[in-house]
């Protein structure tokens, strides 16, 4: 039987009520992040042709959910994170429903769980300076592709000439690191500022880039809103957010355009 894109929504919905019980449980703060805060204010849930949930959390709350999972989370549900899994290299976590499939092309061959996902994004602090951010976000995007590459994740078909190129420039020297150590090499740029707190905060696994930096204020200033029957945390200050990453929110895209961004290549339930 062919999977419809309302049970994917169902059951990804089902692992976010999973999220919220371990967090309201240990009090750990979250907010709903990108395309999620746009359905929760645009249509009180999920855009109706989105096929996935994202969630952010702090950095620290983000490692003591780790921990947390380890011991607590429903055996449904597996924690994937890039030291839970040796060939995992995505830079967040992604929660994965255990006996279930959803592959992306890009990803499809990696050795890894491809279970139905949210994903779950650290957010870390980083210079308050766009010249300092920038620095170090292009050095993380360089070890990040470097892993891929070495992982077996392929470049995305759709994907910008730039980073083709970035990806062809770092498959020519993938042998430089080991997988380990560029893992450890990608924690330290990534959470290098978080012994010095700044005023900004930033997912580094994210799609978009700088504009998904926002101000620690913004982050902990929340406001619970409906979320297919269920509430969500999103910032107070969403209309900013939401502004700075898509423009006129509240417009609808055209037809053509309403469709997810990932290139599933397999879904089973």
């Amino acid at each position: 039987m062919d999977v419809t894109l309302q049970q994917v929504q169902e059951t990804e919905l089902e692992m976010l009520d999973e999220v919220i019980r371990l967090c309201q449980k240990h009090d750990l703060h979250f907010a709903m992040l990108g395309g999620s805060c746009l359905g929760a204010v645009r249509h009180k849930g999920m855009i109706p042709w989105d096929d996935d949930i994202d969630v952010g959390m702090d950095r620290k709350d983000y490692e003591r959910f780790v921990e947390i999972c380890k011991s607590e989370l429903d055996p449904k549900y597996f924690f994937q994170h890039f030291q839970s899994e040796p060939n995992c290299g995505y830079l967040f976590g992604k929660l994965r429903k255990n006996n279930t499939r959803m592959t992306e092309a890009y990803s499809q061959d990696v050795k890894m769980h491809h279970g139905v996902w949210i994903d779950i994004f650290p957010l870390d602090y980083v210079p308050d300076d766009l010249p300092s951010f920038r620095k170090n976000y292009r050095k993380v995007l360089f070890y990040r592709n470097l892993l891929l590459v070495k992982l077996g994740f392929h470049v995305k078909e759709d994907a910008s000439a730039a980073v083709k190129a970035s990806y062809a420039a770092v498959r020519a020297g993938k042998s430089v690191l080991s997988v380990p150590k560029l893992k450890q090499k990608l924690t330290e740029l990534m959470t290098q500022q978080d012994a010095m707190p700044t005023d900004t905060l930033f997912p580094y696994g994210c799609a978009w880039g700088e504009r998904e930096r926002m101000t620690k204020d913004d982050f902990y200033d929340v406001v619970w809103v409906s979320f297919n029957g269920r509430k969500v945390p999103i910032f107070r200050s969403f209309d900013a957010y939401l502004t700075r990453m898509y423009g006129d929110y509240m417009t609808y895209p055209p037809k053509e355009k309403r469709r997810s961004e990932h290139d599933l290549s397999q879904v089973q339930l």
